[in-house]
């Protein structure tokens, strides 16, 4: 554990996480200051739930001369110009999953991935709450790694990594660690795809014989991962039948452990939201085995799980039609495992705002599961580009005009589905602003 009293830190990041971080080594005697690059007339409601021995600077985010220790928020790109001279000098620069780490002494569930990360995360706590013990759930899931800790005891903590969290920590150390998939994201951040991988394979980098490390064997970028990990390796796949792991035979989920078979549950006994989320199902049973949770226990959990908002959420059926929310789906591999989900046809809305990915990926499985298209943001003419007129496409200037294309486009049977591939910062607040106003305009419409 770090001493902290009197020590001079500085933390970047005026946000959740930022205001978490200060007030946690405020409390451990240090002398804190917390930088921002936004003036201080933007950060005034921030500003009131600091504590009041905290410092601050504004209008300039790099850390004062006198600095000992720095600690970045995930907003914080550890490769930003103003850092450079805290590199030169040496000065320790940690982000908060790293501070909250060396504070930590309860066991970690940590799960990380491209996409379903709150999804399984939440799954899992959900699956221990059930079982008895506590779990604290959080991260990049809500709750700071850091607010965890002053929640008192609890049999694990369970938390959703992301991969900017993970740009500056070096001792995290979970018991159990969870890599659900890996493609192409964050680019406008991180420099290339290899960069992004090995961030996410921080996660298993402490971790010894006396752990486990759990891997999606269908994803290329995921199944090959800690092959010198000293942890045990245990796979999931809904796509093969596994030596080890869990996996779907049909549209039943079996474990199989020691050449045992254990059918755990059918997809079809799910409630329809959970049906669509097998690849974070798979994962989260495999963690509750370890853990020797009853399989009547994983059963009621899965059963009694909400889908969480803006994840392949159902919304309603009006005619047949099956409208599906799934603003969270920001990348081009979200989106692919959204449109894998269903056997049905489909209605697309996409687009948004660019993150400089390629949308080329999607082509062909759009022309094999897209009925028809309805373009949105100012991603539109990039669409365009990757369609070379492969399939029927319209525009829409707004969000209700695309809803009301798709109804019209959709017949029985069908899936309306929102899965934009893209930002949401051209036209709303951000995903979950998308996400409710798609879902406030699927509830109007009549039939």
């Amino acid at each position: 554990m770090m001493e902290l009293k009197n020590k001079i830190l500085c933390v970047i990041g005026l946000g959740k996480t930022g205001i978490a971080v200060a007030n946690f080594l405020s409390r451990q005697g240090a002398r804190v200051t917390v930088t921002d690059s936004k003036p201080r007339e933007q950060l005034l409601e921030p500003l009131k739930q600091l504590r009041t021995d905290v410092k601050t600077r504004f209008e300039n985010p790099a850390p004062p001369a006198d600095t000992e220790l720095v600690v970045l928020s995930p907003g914080v790109d550890i490769h930003s110009p103003f850092l450079e001279n805290t590199k030169r000098e040496k000065i320790e620069i940690i982000s908060e999953i790293e501070l909250a780490s060396r504070f930590n002494a309860v066991p970690i569930i940590a799960i990380t991935g491209t996409n379903g990360k709150s999804t399984c995360t939440s799954l899992i706590a959900e699956i221990i709450s059930q079982s008895g013990k506590t779990a604290h759930a959080g991260g990049n899931l809500g709750t700071p790694f850091i607010s965890l800790l002053d929640q008192g005891d609890a049999d694990y903590r369970v938390l959703e990594l992301s991969s900017f969290q993970m740009e500056a920590t070096s001792g995290l150390h979970p018991m159990v660690s969870v890599i659900l998939n890996i493609s192409p994201d964050h680019m406008d951040r991180h420099k290339d795809f290899k960069t992004y991988v090995e961030l996410k394979e921080k996660i298993f980098a402490n971790q010894t014989q006396n752990d486990f490390l759990i891997l999606n064997q269908d994803d290329p970028n995921t199944r090959n991962l800690g092959k010198d990990c000293p942890a045990e390796r245990i796979l999931f796949s809904t796509q093969t039948e596994l030596d080890k792991g869990i996996f779907l035979r049909g549209n039943k989920i079996i474990a199989r452990f020691q050449n045992n078979d254990r059918e755990m549950v059918s997809l079809e006994s799910l409630p329809k939201g959970v049906q669509w989320q097998a690849e974070n199902i798979l994962p989260a049973i495999a963690v509750a085995l370890l853990l020797d949770v009853s399989q009547e226990v994983i059963l009621q959990a899965l059963k009694n799980f909400t889908v969480l908002e803006h994840r392949l959420e159902w919304v309603r059926t009006l005619n047949g039609v099956d409208f599906v929310n799934d603003s969270k789906g920001t990348n081009v591999g979200s989106v692919c495992k959204s449109l894998n989900t269903f056997d049905r046809p489909i209605i697309l809305i996409a687009g948004g705002k660019d993150k400089e990915t390629d949308f080329s990926p999607l082509k062909s499985l759009m022309k094999e599961k897209v009925k028809h298209l309805v373009l949105i943001g100012e991603t539109r003419d990039k669409f365009k580009g990757i369609l070379n007129g492969s399939f029927g496409y319209e525009e829409s200037d707004s969000l209700e005009e695309a809803v009301r294309l798709a109804k019209v486009k959709a017949e029985e049977g069908d899936v309306v589905l929102l899965s934009p591939a893209c930002a949401s910062f051209d036209m709303f607040k951000d995903y979950e602003d998308r996400g409710n106003r798609f879902k406030t305009i699927v509830k109007n419409l009549e039939g």
